[in-house]
């Protein structure tokens, strides 16, 4: 992770006590805290490169805008460094609903948290979760070892305004893969699996012992999905998307779960963390 993305990745970390933030301010603490800084070589690393990590934080809440992300941050004004911190940010008038969303952001720091502590095979049993949900019928970790780069199936409800993608032609059939790297994921790990998801098609024997007899038993379309800890690099996410391929990182894994309606923003800030450790140890001991 490079210094510029550690910066913008501590203010996605924290749980500010007031709704608007002067990123300068917060520039200078963020600085100290990734880079183990003294307070006077933050203030002037910050003072040098204010302008251009102002620019990468708004590029990434545009980003998170675009892969329909709930915001953490409103930007203010371009023209002056403040944001509103979303998960503090209650103007009068706001629906229910909406609060609760940012309630729910306000969890989804800590489930970002979380996940970056799993091993790989928790780390798999959370992939599960997501598809559990997302709205998932069916749903399995394959075994350890052996698995041919398959690490979990499910079916997903299709949801449609005519008769063959209304769910009535069968859900979803998810071939999943996922992969706790610390660097992106390169573009062969991509093609790798595109094979692996051919032989599910083909229902080879080299795959046909780990499918599951529910998945089988469907006729909806079957769609790989490559979830990837930190995203996938430029390369593989042309190819993924060439192919089909549903792709996503752990943000947006987290977002899946802080949505969910398993639990409720009243169960308290660290429900969902707990609820989620507790369907991890549930899934791996299946």
């Amino acid at each position: 992770m490079t210094v510029q993305q550690q910066i913008i990745s501590w203010f996605y970390d924290q749980e500010f006590n007031r709704a608007w933030l002067d990123f300068d301010d917060h520039l200078i603490d963020a600085v100290q805290h990734t880079q183990d800084r003294s307070r006077s070589s933050a203030e002037e690393y910050a003072s040098n490169n204010s302008d251009r990590l102002w620019n990468d934080l708004r590029q990434q809440i545009a980003e998170d805008s675009v892969r329909g992300l709930y915001p953490t941050f409103s930007e203010i004004t371009a023209g002056v460094k403040r944001l509103f911190w979303n998960p503090g940010f209650f103007p009068s008038g706001i629906s229910k609903g909406e609060r609760h969303k940012r309630s729910r952001i306000r969890s989804r720091i800590h489930i970002i948290k979380m996940i970056r502590s799993l091993n790989p095979n928790q780390y798999e049993a959370l992939s599960v979760l997501a598809c559990k949900f997302s709205g998932s019928s069916n749903y399995c970790r394959t075994p350890d070892g052996g698995e041919f780069g398959i690490d979990f199936f499910a079916m997903i409800p299709s949801i449609g305004i005519s008769h063959l993608f209304d769910g009535g032609g069968g859900p979803i059939r998810i071939v999943g893969q996922s992969k706790k790297h610390s660097n992106r994921v390169p573009r062969d790990r991509i093609q790798q699996f595109t094979s692996a998801l051919n032989s599910v098609h083909q229902r080879s024997e080299d795959v046909s012992n780990i499918i599951p007899r529910w998945f089988l038993r469907q006729r909806g379309p079957i769609v790989g999905w490559f979830i990837a800890h930190n995203g996938l690099q430029s390369g593989a996410r042309d190819f993924a998307n060439r192919f089909g391929i549903i792709h996503s990182d752990s943000r947006d894994i987290a977002e899946i779960l802080a949505m969910s309606r398993t639990w409720q923003p009243s169960d308290g800030v660290n429900a969902p963390v707990e609820l989620i450790r507790r369907e991890i140890n549930e899934i791996l001991s299946q």
